[in-house]
């Protein structure tokens, strides 16, 4: 080939290496311009991703007061040994060696991580909650056998008093899965929320908003630095209307009797005290509680977990013969000088009717004072059941309260549609029933809180309260109260006239009559006693006394202080504690004493003044004398 010739196509090969390389360096310089211009942003998001880790921080739950600002619920800093969100394991096998190094059901730590993976964000699974030394030791070991493992810092509550008012506060605990699939834009994985009392009813109130921790770790998934922090805010602190030193007198007053206590604010329904005993230690329900403890309270026979004051049903004995009172006089079949005569029992419809003593013949007045049955039989006797229940409902006894706590029982007064609905092997209704109506026993039952509403209607002459918890929030910055509004009472209608007759009947039960013996000198509290079977025997009172403990009747106490101008309606339950007069009266009594008497400062601030200093629980020597 000529020489012109191999040096053109020497050329000319040159001029084609030329366009590829400039078309290669085109392409490289157009691709780090596209990565560069267009994919630099979503590259910085996915290094990121790669090197900061997010991490939720719990916020702290809304401290919780007395309404003299002593201090029930508070947090503390805990540990917990969780499963981040994004290191939640893919290998079975390793779960189900990490649930038997932890005693976990290892199906169950399975549905959690499946459950979290599935739910996204950024929340961990909790495993082992407030880790103590030992268990933090424990925990780093499992840590380098498990690298996906971590700890976390996370507020957890703590109640003061132990069951000091278990059941008003209520306790928090980890959101299951029921709950998650139930709200699932309401709660996350891993959050503890209110599951009974104040604490559940007034969860979103209390709880606060999480914060975010994002953490820079190496290669390896080290932590190296703290990237940014959107801290967490703290639930509001909130005042109950409960006052610490009269809920430790009704609590120490019962002793080891199992029953209920409350104690109403008659200016606006606000709950000073509140126990239901047995009581429970809310504390103990911030650790998982292991299969054991779980069937222990659910078939604990004394029932520790039902808050007998909402959700307790009793027959209230002879409370209930102001009710029946109340309804005679308004039929128009009763007035106070109506007398009947009392021989210790009566025969009705072939039944013999016992009554506690012969009474000889009493007018209602005195009926109440010395609770004569036999008074009320005859009243009973010219009484339809259905208008004793028609009172009830008009006197707020048939219908819930409105408290603010879970699940509040709806008492009980029968009558013809209730036998005809909830008795349909025998629908009909029969006149002697109504006879065991009319003096609180029969198929009435009433839980205690309905029983104080009508005690406090009775005091307010005809208003009905809406009893309540919550007393208000305090900014914690400022130190500002912004105090909860209550529900405007509802006026009944209550005849004066009729009211008065039955307001001075209870003063004369506790000056002559059943409970004189819890009388306070200088003061006058009034009340009615009552005495309720637990089931039916027929026994008289020294037989009664005789029984097995469980077989014991009920002792109940309802009323109001001082007679004029009352400030407190109160009820107090003792079961199988015998007889009002004995058992339920005289914790009425240290009530009464310690409200009226021993506390510093009577009567009452006024709801919308400025919370006092904390409440000194032990008065001095010269406020007791």
């Amino acid at each position: 080939m000529p020489e012109g010739q191999v040096h053109h196509s020497i050329q000319k090969r040159i001029g084609v290496l030329k366009v590829l390389v400039w078309s290669v360096i085109a392409i490289l310089l157009m691709a780090y311009g596209w990565v560069q211009l267009i994919k630099r942003r979503e590259m910085q998001e996915l290094a990121l991703r790669q090197a900061v880790k997010n991490r939720t921080t719990p916020a702290p739950r809304g401290v919780i007061f007395d309404r003299n600002g002593h201090k029930l619920v508070d947090n503390r800093r805990a540990l917990h040994l969780v499963i981040q969100a994004e290191e939640l394991p893919n290998d079975p096998k390793s779960v189900e060696d990490l649930a038997a190094h932890i005693g976990r059901d290892p199906d169950e730590l399975k549905r959690r991580i499946a459950h979290s993976r599935k739910a996204g964000g950024n929340y961990m699974v909790v495993l082992q909650e407030n880790l103590d030394d030992l268990g933090l030791a424990q925990a780093e070991l499992l840590r380098a056998r498990f690298p996906f493992l971590s700890i976390q810092t996370a507020p957890r509550r703590s109640y003061f008093g132990e069951d000091l008012a278990g059941h008003a506060l209520g306790y928090v605990g980890e959101v299951d899965e029921k709950l998650l699939e139930k709200y699932p834009n309401r709660y996350h994985l891993g959050e503890f929320i209110g599951r009974s009392g104040f604490e559940a009813t007034h969860n979103d109130d209390i709880r606060g908003v999480d914060g975010m921790r994002q953490i820079l770790v190496d290669h390896l998934g080290r932590e190296m630095a703290l990237y940014g922090v959107q801290e967490a805010v703290a639930g509001r602190s909130v005042f109950l209307t409960l006052d610490a030193g009269l809920q430790r007198v009704l609590k120490d007053a019962f002793g080891t009797e199992n029953g209920a206590g409350v104690v109403i604010d008659l200016r606006d329904g606000g709950i000073l005290a509140l126990y239901s005993a047995p009581s429970i230690d809310p504390n103990v329900f911030l650790n998982r509680l292991s299969q054991e403890q779980v069937d222990y309270f659910m078939r604990d026979p004394v029932k520790r977990m039902l808050n007998r004051v909402t959700q307790g049903l009793y027959p209230p004995g002879s409370t209930f013969k102001l009710l029946t009172a109340l309804a005679a006089m308004e039929k128009g079949i009763l007035k106070q000088e109506t007398v009947f005569h009392c021989a210790g029992q009566k025969t009705f419809y072939n039944r013999v009717f016992r009554c506690d003593a012969v009474h000889g013949s009493v007018n209602l007045t005195q009926a109440i004072a010395h609770s004569c049955n036999n008074y009320f039989y005859e009243l009973g006797m010219r009484l339809d059941v259905d208008e004793i229940n028609a009172t009830a409902q008009k006197y707020g006894i048939l219908e819930k309260t409105g408290i603010d706590l879970p699940n509040e029982a709806m008492s009980r007064v029968p009558s013809r549609a209730w036998a005809k609905e909830f008795r349909p092997k025998e629908p009909k209704w029969y006149a002697g029933e109504t006879i065991s109506v009319a003096i609180g026993q029969g198929q009435n039952a009433l839980t205690p809180i309905a029983l104080a509403r009508f005690f406090a209607m009775l005091a307010t002459k005809g208003k009905l309260l809406t009893p309540h918890l919550f007393y208000g929030f305090r900014n914690d910055t400022t130190g500002q109260m912004d105090l909860a509004q209550p529900a405007p009472p509802r006026d009944t209608q209550l005849d004066p006239k009729i009211w008065s007759v039955l307001d001075e009947g209870l003063f004369q039960v506790v000056k002559v009559g059943t409970a004189k013996a819890s009388n306070i000198p200088g003061f006058d509290m009034v009340g009615k006693t009552g005495t309720s079977q637990v089931r039916s025997l027929g026994a008289s009172r020294e037989e009664s006394r005789r029984q097995e403990k469980k077989f014991r009747d009920n002792a109940l106490f309802a009323g109001y202080a001082p007679r004029d101008n009352p400030q407190i309606a109160f009820v107090v339950i003792a079961e199988n504690a015998g007889f009002g007069a004995s058992s339920a009266a005289p914790v009425a009594k240290k009530l009464c004493e310690y409200w009226f008497l021993t506390r510093p400062k009577n009567p009452l601030p006024p709801p919308s003044a400025k919370i006092p200093e904390a409440l000194q629980l032990e008065p001095k020597p010269e406020e007791t004398e």
